[in-house]
């Protein structure tokens, strides 16, 4: 298996993504064209992008190609009709409907995923509600769910890992910003940027009313969280941690927060990493009343779920302190990394069987 794609930035990179040594990467030259001609880099981009990747995986040849953007798509496509490879589309969001996607990045998305459409022999994506979209808007397609699940030791368990605090009890982050004990600890995971609700949690962890302490922990601080953290006592900025230590360190909180804001009908309809690590972690969450989050939350026993406006969040972490929160004790099983990767495994080997190749056949991921 090799990966082939354009290079990580160095926030990126802060996020702790897994970089294997079979990666070729590889920066745009239209990139530097964006200060001068803003409008049309993009198109110059995607197509520079396109014929890089389809030049250095020509040479591979491969039987499967696994787009993990709409923006690899061209180059996926080309690489199918050229090689006759496998096409896979790994939609992580819905991508056409994402917050903060300009008017014309949106048309753009949705031409590309339809011109595509048809030569795409397996559909990936983290929800049921956005698998069902893109069926019903782009047509019925071989499709796997595979959910933002964090890998565990022990992976084979299913269970959220054993946690040795009680509620509120002193821990790593009541000792690294001196908060006392018996002070409930909530937790951000994750990107702080718009539409994830945290003006809102910002807001709320400033009134006097709230005793409880909040930490985000991540990267891209674009709503001014290391500035609350400088004035407000109560609101505290760790930095990002790696993927495979993130469980671990969420043990040491009290409460998630996976407030995600009704922006989009990507945001809409999405499940978050941060609410299976939360999961995963023992810690309940605090999360929005949004249809996809909700069902899980409810039907796995994760915590409790509130409207998005800061009177009902205040409401919701007032209730926690005074009564506390119970952590899941569900069998998370289904939501395990083993079951998800299963499931894909599953769905590779029926292309592979279904093309007679080998399960060893090689795998280009763009």
């Amino acid at each position: 298996m090799v990966g082939i794609g354009m290079r990580m930035s160095d926030e990126s990179a802060a996020e702790g993504t897994y970089k294997p040594s079979d990666v070729i990467e590889f920066d745009l030259c239209s990139g530097a064209l964006r200060r001068w001609f803003p409008r049309i880099a993009s198109y110059l981009s995607l197509v520079e992008m396109t014929l890089r990747m389809v030049c250095r995986a020509g040479l591979l040849r491969p039987s499967v190609v696994h787009c993990h953007d709409y923006w690899a798509l061209p180059a996926g496509w080309l690489l199918a009709i050229l090689g006759k490879a496998q096409l896979v589309y790994d939609a992580h969001e819905l991508e056409s409907e994402r917050n903060g996607l300009s008017r014309r990045g949106s048309w753009l998305c949705l031409l590309i995923e339809r011109w595509c459409w048809g030569r795409i022999a397996l559909l990936v994506s983290v929800g049921p509600s956005i698998l069902s979209w893109y069926q019903q808007n782009l047509g019925p397609k071989r499709s796997v769910l595979v959910l933002n699940a964090p890998v565990v030791a022990p992976c084979s368990s299913g269970q959220p890992i054993s946690r040795t605090r009680n509620f509120g009890e002193r821990g790593y982050f009541h000792d690294r910003f001196d908060v006392p004990a018996g002070t409930p600890m909530f937790i951000y995971l994750g990107g702080m940027v718009y539409g994830r609700g945290i003006e809102r949690v910002l807001e709320v962890f400033r009134r006097s009313s709230v005793r409880s302490h909040v930490v985000f922990v991540g990267y891209s601080d674009k709503v001014g969280v290391g500035k609350h953290a400088a004035l407000f006592p109560n609101i505290h900025l760790h930095p990002a941690v790696p993927h495979e230590q993130v469980v671990q360190l969420v043990r040491e909180a009290d409460c998630g927060l996976c407030l995600i804001e009704d922006v989009s009908m990507s945001d809409r309809l999405c499940l978050p990493n941060k609410l299976f690590e939360y999961a995963f972690a023992g810690v309940p969450v605090l999360a929005s009343r949004l249809p996809e989050i909700a069902r899980v939350v409810g039907e796995y026993g994760l915590g409790i779920c509130c409207d998005n406006d800061a009177d009902s969040i205040e409401a919701a972490v007032r209730k926690i302190e005074r009564e506390g929160i119970e952590a899941s004790r569900s069998d998370l099983t289904d939501l395990s990394w083993e079951t998800q990767s299963k499931r894909l495994q599953q769905a590779y080997l029926s292309l592979l069987s279904g093309r007679g190749l080998s399960p060893a056949s090689k795998i280009g991921r763009c």
